[in-house]
């Protein structure tokens, strides 16, 4: 499927996937909704919908904090303390340098433990070994049966008419040397 260019643009911002693009569509939506039922003029109220879309993380992209701000905003002109107004948290980092972001990478590794790949990869190994050699151990004990199975049924079949072939010579040269016998007494 082709996108276009406009597809990852929502709000003003480029987004550097389609997801996040959607993200930001839905998260206008809710803004849409909230002004839609949000009366500024009543500052307790906007403060605790602000407070459960931080606790919740309802909004993630930029989108959703640039309307956080727009009411933290309204809230200091209806006069709610800035005190009271938390700021609004930021889940990423912006830029590459190493100073003193060492806590914030101890907190990523406790939520996304580093995965053990090279145990995984041997116990596999290992199975897929056993697996193989189960397979063969099969492959020789079909082989070596007397029973026709697929492995060895052209061999079994091959012996059992050589065999019948032995006996019909056998009966025909009986049946010849009593034939001879009797043309001989007579």
């Amino acid at each position: 499927m082709d996108r276009n260019e406009d597809d990852f643009i929502v709000g003003g911002y480029r987004f550097a996937t389609i997801a996040d693009a959607e993200t930001a569509r839905m998260e206008e939506k809710k803004v849409d909704n909230l002004e839609k039922h949000l009366d500024y003029r009543q500052p307790q109220n906007v403060l605790l919908v602000y407070n459960r879309a931080l606790d919740n993380k309802v909004f993630l992209t930029p989108v959703g904090f640039t309307y956080l701000q727009r009411m933290q905003k309204e809230m200091v002109k209806w006069g709610v303390p800035a005190d009271k107004i938390r700021p609004v948290p930021l889940y990423g980092t912006f830029s590459n340098k190493t100073e003193n972001n060492s806590s914030i990478r101890k907190s990523f590794a406790a939520r996304h433990p580093k995965i053990e790949y090279k145990g995984r990869f041997i116990t596999s190994v290992l199975i897929n070994v056993i697996l193989v050699l189960l397979v063969a151990a099969m492959l020789a004990v079909s082989w070596r049966s007397d029973v026709p199975n697929i492995v060895n049924y052209r061999r079994t079949v091959v012996d059992e008419y050589s065999q019948w072939e032995q006996e019909l010579t056998e009966r025909e040269n009986a049946l010849r040397e009593a034939q001879r016998k009797l043309d001989n007494a007579q």
